[in-house]
């Protein structure tokens, strides 16, 4: 009984020292956006929205997602060893995205209706190798319950961010400076959680060659499925954007893009620092053999809960919110986030939960649902495009799908942590009887 209640409170401590780095990080920007929204053009917004697309595009697969394999088997040694294969992977493929956009930078920026600012994309390979990195490096402190050091990490990434975005438009040199302080606040995260880690550098370059292949061949799944999932997700966020600008402008796009922004800030906020510790422990229960449903409904309520009234405000209050807040041209993004508040309230309780099909080697059904739910959305907004030529239009069908499939995402949750309940059961039945 003892051992259940200290469980419980390192799980609440772990929480709470997440949420704390996170509420920080989060909070930085959020009252520095007010300033920029009235410095920086909406223009400078959509460019902005399009690089941090396209980072997220590259740092799906810059690692080939065996990050998340690092914390997965019991030996601190092979631990260190998929934190070696995440790292190369890292460069290699930052590394061939820099070479491709050296040669053909102004065929990719003419594509996506970003010709005008098309050095830019340069920016991209560059965010994702410290992207990347942070990964490899986080993912080990998750393993080692430094929670502190992740939580500093992104502190240091949004002071970075914010203080250059500010900094760099009374410069004079006529850079977007929003563009160039995500890419910093890359770094700075990088910088932060490498520097707090032990042996940093002859810790994680110790597994021979043939070791690496072996880890690499056990956890291929995360390359070859959990890689193509996410990058699947991104290519649907990916894909909205650039519909958006093809279909309403750029204009529509810096709108769409704050409105995210500022509408994911709550799953960012505490969402990501929940989810974090949800996959430990799920891990943890799921190597030990110990049912994970329980965890898993009371961490959907706790969501719930929190969740609830934030979007109820929005949802009754969004565009005189935004007008007041970021300026009156800003308005219409409050009317933006009006309409996609019950998409983002369903996926503020889904997101933390996704690595669950991982943990319990469902990958493959799970990308199965997510490409039909992805291309759905796709086909919805090109439709929307297409047929009403109006933007709120669009948003309202494309909100109205993500909800459906929202929903479909958590009863699949449910259905599967209760599946492997019942193999624990099963099991525990099995070793009683004999």
């Amino acid at each position: 009984m003892f051992g259940r209640l200290n469980r419980q409170q390192d799980l609440v401590k772990s929480i709470l020292t997440l949420f704390t780095g996170s509420a920080i990080a989060q909070a930085i920007p959020l009252l520095v956006s007010p300033i920029l929204t009235r410095i920086y053009p909406v223009v400078d917004f959509a460019t902005l929205t399009i690089s941090m697309t396209l980072i997220s595009l590259v740092g799906v697969v810059v690692t080939g997602r065996y990050e998340f394999a690092i914390g997965l088997p019991k030996d601190d040694e092979q631990g260190r060893g998929l934190m070696q294969i995440t790292l190369i992977s890292t460069f290699i493929i930052a590394g061939v995205v820099s070479l491709f956009l050296l040669l053909f930078h102004g065929y990719v920026a003419s594509w996506i209706a970003f010709p005008d600012s098309s050095w830019y994309l340069f920016v991209v390979p560059l965010a994702a190798l410290f992207y990347g990195s942070y990964q490899a490096y986080s993912m080990w402190q998750l393993r080692q319950r430094n929670y502190m050091a992740i939580s500093g990490s992104r502190i240091s990434q949004s002071l970075t961010n914010s203080g250059f975005s500010l900094g760099l438009f009374y410069t004079g040199f006529g850079l977007n400076g929003l563009v160039i302080g995500n890419l910093l606040g890359h770094m700075a995260a990088f910088s932060h959680v490498f520097f707090a880690t032990k042996n940093r550098i002859n810790g994680f370059i110790s597994t021979p060659v043939k070791g690496l292949r072996t880890l690499a061949a056990k956890y291929s799944d995360m390359p070859r499925v959990n890689s193509i999932h996410a990058l699947s997700d991104v290519a649907q966020n990916t894909a909205v954007i650039l519909m958006i600008t093809g279909f309403f402008g750029s204009v529509s796009t810096g709108l769409y893009g704050l409105t995210i922004r500022i509408m994911q800030a709550p799953l960012n906020m505490l969402g990501n620092s929940m989810a974090m510790v949800f996959y430990k422990e799920v891990a943890e229960k799921k190597v030990h053999g110990h049912k994970i449903a329980k965890l898993l409904i009371s961490t959907m309520k706790t969501l719930l809960l929190l969740s609830t009234p934030i979007f109820l405000v929005i949802m009754v209050f969004g565009p005189d919110l935004f007008g007041l807040i970021f300026g009156s041209e800003w308005r219409e993004a409050g009317d933006y986030a009006r309409i996609l508040s019950p998409w983002l309230f369903l996926n503020f309780i889904a997101s933390p939960l996704s690595n669950l099909p991982l943990i319990l080697n469902k990958q493959r059904i799970f990308f199965l649902y997510s490409m039909i739910g992805n291309g759905m959305v796709i086909l919805s907004l090109a439709l929307s495009g297409w047929l009403m030529n109006d933007i709120k239009s669009g948003l309202m069908v494309l909100s109205a799908v993500q909800c459906c499939f929202q929903t479909a995402m958590i009863l699949f949750f449910i259905k599967i942590a209760r599946e492997a309940d019942k193999s624990v059961h099963d099991s525990e039945e099995s070793s009683s009887s004999v």
